[in-house]
């Protein structure tokens, strides 16, 4: 198992999103089996420029942006990325 530490950045709601991923390759491609988010930076919606950042320290906390996360498509991104030698 490998590990990698990228960044999400979720336009719609101005914020980016770091975490580390744990992932395993495999002859099909690879598989991302754990998630771990570990900061929001709230970003200014005009300018972009960080306004600032939190830790995140509870489970329910990065449950829901692990939920976020899948439901974004930023994960099969990141998997392509991590095939084609790209995110590391």
């Amino acid at each position: 198992m490998q590990q990698i530490k990228s960044s999400w950045e979720d336009r719609a709601n101005h914020r980016r999103v770091d975490y580390s991923a744990r992932y395993t390759r495999h002859r099909s491609g690879v598989e991302i089996t754990v998630l771990t988010p570990t900061q929001v930076t709230f970003l200014c919606p005009t300018s972009r420029a960080e306004l600032r950042t939190v830790g995140v320290w509870t489970t329910r906390g990065r449950d829901l942006l692990v939920e976020q996360l899948h439901s974004s498509g930023h994960l099969r991104e990141l998997e392509l990325r991590i095939e084609t030698g790209l995110a590391v």
